[in-house]
């Protein structure tokens, strides 16, 4: 309970909720895409800069642990006066075929090749990810439920208005997930 909704963007319920300093962040959506492949997209658009998140400004691995996790050093943006944020996290993936779910998840790490650097705010990322569930909605087979949650402590006073648009910032991922399947399934369906 206390989740407060910050807007429906393209049939993705956005939503937020704060509890102390620590806000928590919510992004709900059906993709039509099989979570397989949602899941390899996740994979693969987080190895770019940007990746989801429109205000990424570097964004390395510093090192692969398996074939499953790595660990990650990605900075941030933020809006003037405040100082640019930073993050050393290690992503997890899985994908469980008896059930057909799915998880693409981070949380923070300490790492001896990302000391905290001058200018940054080193952000205490507590869990942040999606997960993804097989035949969400009519007709089921071939969709996937993304839920994609965060919760963070930016380590600093931020301005409530800051907060704002990075909870909206953060759970639009969900609607360019979505988005991402839309633009394929219209071009494959051109070419037929």
């Amino acid at each position: 309970g206390g989740w407060e909704l910050v807007k429906d963007a393209e049939g993705v319920r956005i939503s937020s909720k704060a509890k102390d300093k620590i806000t928590l962040v919510k992004g709900v959506g059906v993709v039509e895409a099989p979570v397989s492949d949602v899941l390899e997209y996740l994979i693969h658009v987080r190895d770019q800069t940007k990746g989801l998140d429109s205000t990424g400004i570097a964004h390395k691995m510093l090192e692969g642990i398996d074939d499953r996790h790595c660990v990650w050093h990605t900075s941030y943006k933020m809006p003037w006066p405040m100082d640019a944020r930073d993050c050393v996290w290690m992503s997890f993936d899985y994908y469980d075929p008896a059930t057909g779910e799915g998880a693409s998840l981070g949380r923070s790490v300490k790492h001896r090749l990302a000391p905290e650097q001058r200018g940054h705010v080193r952000v205490d990322m507590l869990h942040c990810g999606c997960s993804l569930e097989p035949g969400a909605g009519p007709g089921g087979a071939g969709r996937t439920k993304v839920t994609f949650l965060a919760q963070g402590d930016a380590k600093a006073n931020v301005p409530s208005w800051a907060i704002s648009n990075a909870t909206s910032n953060q759970a639009m991922r969900v609607v360019k997930i979505k988005q991402h399947f839309e633009s394929r399934r219209v071009a494959l369906q051109a070419r037929a």
